[in-house]
C-alpha cells in the first residue's frame, strides 16, 4: 500500500511586508497580525468601500507598510472590526 505524502498546513494569513527592528515596530507588527486574525470574510470589501478603492488595493495597502494608503487601510479595518463587535453585543 502506498503512503500518502505529508504536507504542512499553509496558513491563510497573508504575510505583512515589513521587517521590524525596534520594539515599537515589533509592537506595531503584532497589532497588524492581531487585526488579520480578527478579520473575517468580507471585511476587505467593507474596507475598500470606506477607502474608495478596489478590494485588492485595500488589502495590498494594509500589507505594504510603506505604501501611502497603509495607515488609512489599518484605520478602516479597525473600524470595520469594531463596528462588527458592537453589532454582535
Amino acid at each position: 500500500m502506498r503512503n500518502s505524502v505529508k504536507r504542512q498546513k499553509k496558513s491563510n494569513i497573508p504575510k505583512i511586508l515589513f521587517d521590524a527592528t525596534t520594539e515599537d515596530e515589533k509592537k506595531y507588527l503584532e497589532k497588524l497580525e492581531d487585526l488579520l486574525k480578527k478579520k473575517r470574510n468580507g471585511d476587505w470589501e467593507d474596507v475598500a468601500k470606506l477607502l474608495g478603492v478596489s478590494t485588492q488595493s485595500a488589502q495590498k495597502a494594509f500589507l505594504r507598510v510603506y505604501s501611502k494608503n497603509h495607515f488609512e487601510a489599518v484605520a478602516a479595518l479597525e473600524k470595520v472590526i469594531e463596528n462588527r463587535s458592537q453589532l454582535l453585543k
